[in-house]
This record gives C-alpha cells, sequence and structure tokens, in this order.
C-alpha cells in the first residue's frame, strides 16, 4: 500500500492525533514507534507520583518521612521512578554556578555493600572520588554534595538486594541508610519486590520510618480495560481493534498474568505482528496464537 493511496490523516478516528500522524508511515516506522513506547500515566502511578512530590517538597525536620514501594517483579515501579527523576533533573544555578540536583536515583548493590553503595551515589551525582577512597571518605563527599547541591531525595532502587548478604550485612546497610537520611535530612524512597518488606521489617526503626505503598498486580476489570484503551489510542495500527471489548481484555490479562509490563510487551507484539501481517488491527484469535511465553513460563522456556 502507497502513501499515495492511504486515507488522510484525519480518518483514524480510533487513534490519537500523534498516532493519527504516524499512521500513514511506513511499516518500519510505526513499528519503531510503537517498540519506542510512551509513559501511561494510570490512577496507581500518579498516585505514588503525587506521594513522591508530597516527600519532595517536605521542610527539613530531624526525622525525615521515607517511602517503600513495593511491586512485583515487571509491574512498573521503575517506570515510575524513572518518571519522577525525569521531572526534576539537575538544574544549573545560573547565579552560584552549582548544579542544583533535588532527586537522586541509584540501583541497590546486588549485596548489602556500603562502599559499593556510596560509589554509586556518587556516580550519580557525576562527580569525581578517589578510587582508593574509604567507606568514611566517600560517606563525607556524599553528604558535602547533598548540602552543595541541594539534594532532597534518595531513590535506591532494587532494595531487595539488600537480603542477599549476611544479618550482621544487612544491618549495617540498613544502618548506613539511616544515617545518610538523618544527617543530610534527605527523603529515602526504597523500592522492590516483594522481598523488600522482609529486608526492612527484620529492624522496627526501618519499619516505622518508611510508609508502605504497594503496586499490586492487575485484575480484569474496568481500570485494566480503560489501560488497554489507552494504549490502542497509541498504536498506530490503521483499523480498530476495541482492546477493551471483554473478551479480548480477558485473553490479554490471562497472557500477561496481571502484569504491567509484561502486558504492554504482549500488546506491543500483537501490534507489531498486525502490521506484518497486514490484518491493522489485534484479533482475539491472533492474541491466542502469537508465539509469545508468558513471564511465569519463562524460566521453564526450552528452546527447540
Amino acid at each position: 500500500m502507497s502513501n499515495q493511496s492511504l486515507p488522510p490523516e484525519n480518518a483514524y478516528t480510533h487513534l490519537n492525533e500523534r498516532a493519527r500522524a504516524l499512521a500513514v508511515k511506513s511499516d518500519d516506522a510505526r513499528i519503531y514507534a510503537i517498540r519506542e513506547g510512551a509513559w501511561l500515566g494510570y490512577k496507581d502511578a500518579k498516585r505514588i507520583i503525587g506521594r513522591m512530590e508530597e516527600l519532595l517538597a517536605y521542610p527539613r525536620i530531624t526525622r525525615m518521612p521515607n517511602l517503600l514501594l513495593v511491586a512485583p517483579s515487571f509491574n512498573g515501579k521503575t517506570s515510575i521512578l524513572r518518571r519522577f527523576v525525569s521531572e526534576h533533573l539537575p538544574d544549573l544555578d545560573p547565579a552560584g554556578e552549582v548544579t542544583i540536583c533535588p532527586v537522586v536515583m541509584v540501583e541497590s548493590p546486588p549485596k548489602p555493600d556500603i562502599s559499593d553503595f556510596y560509589t554509586r551515589i556518587l556516580d550519580a551525582l557525576m562527580t569525581p572520588y578517589k578510587p582508593t577512597a574509604s567507606v568514611q571518605e566517600k560517606y563525607s563527599q556524599i553528604k558535602r554534595l547533598f548540602r552543595q547541591m541541594d539534594v532532597r531525595m534518595l531513590i535506591v532502587d532494587e532494595i531487595h538486594h539488600l537480603i542477599a548478604g549476611s544479618l550482621n550485612r544487612q544491618q549495617e546497610f540498613r544502618n548506613a541508610l539511616k544515617s545518610l537520611g538523618n544527617e543530610t535530612m534527605v527523603c529515602i524512597v526504597a523500592a522492590g519486590i516483594e522481598d523488600a518488606y522482609n529486608a526492612f521489617n527484620t529492624d522496627p526503626q526501618m519499619s516505622s520510618r518508611f510508609t508502605p505503598e504497594e503496586l499490586p498486580l492487575w485484575k480484569p476489570n474496568n481500570e485494566f480495560g480503560a489501560l488497554l484503551a489507552t494504549l490502542e489510542l497509541r498504536m498506530p495500527l490503521r483499523s480498530s481493534s476495541n482492546l477493551k471489548d471483554p473478551a479480548t481484555m480477558l485473553a490479554i490479562h490471562t497472557r500477561s498474568e496481571g502484569t504491567l509490563g509484561d502486558m504492554c510487551d504482549l500488546v506491543k507484539e500483537l501490534a507489531v505482528d498486525a502490521i506484518r501481517s497486514k490484518a491493522e488491527r489485534i484479533t482475539l484469535a491472533q492474541i491466542g496464537s502469537l508465539s509469545w511465553v508468558p513471564p511465569s513460563k519463562r524460566k521453564q522456556h526450552k528452546r527447540h
């Protein structure tokens, strides 16, 4: 189908404005746009970002409020954190020639190693440091930089890695996290899978300081249907798929097992397949027949 024979952009009324403009592009351009994805501002994501905005604006007090974000793997927590960081990027103060960095995000080390943790923070601040620096030297440098750069929030993703160490190493790491929060008066947002509860609950001080927020698995309900409808608006397929139709919605939910990341990936691959097959819409039969391994089966999946 040549571009000359395509309908005008305003023919694709089932799409939003950006997707209508993309619908007349080549297959490769449309597939690239689909795989690129975009932010999904669903209810729980907005709620958690709203809570993080409150923490960011909190006055500096002796005992700062903190947040523990818990979600099943690949269910959107890291996307929410990165979205928040993207809305609070570092800013060079033209008067003082100092970079103001309100939010710092790091990933927890694969095991509770305090020196590695401090190194990750220094790397995130893009500041030079001595490779041979002691733990105390790195800590002092971080405290100084947090003051200079007006850091107000530290986000630590994958905090469940904490339980990969001995009980003593876990406690040392928790104590380091507490001290950093106490001495710099920054809010700490820790995030991880369900094991994150175990990382904190063994220490009453930690569990009392961190208010938990959960991102549960999705259920095949109206909210899930609305999410699929939003995705459909953005996918430059030339025919309507009506993804929120109950049977279609249930089929997508069943194959993705209620995990947000897997649902998005499944819908992307369905859309790509619809373009390549010239069907230009996602069908119930296609959802069942697409060669796609659901998340719970990937460990057992064998290549033939």
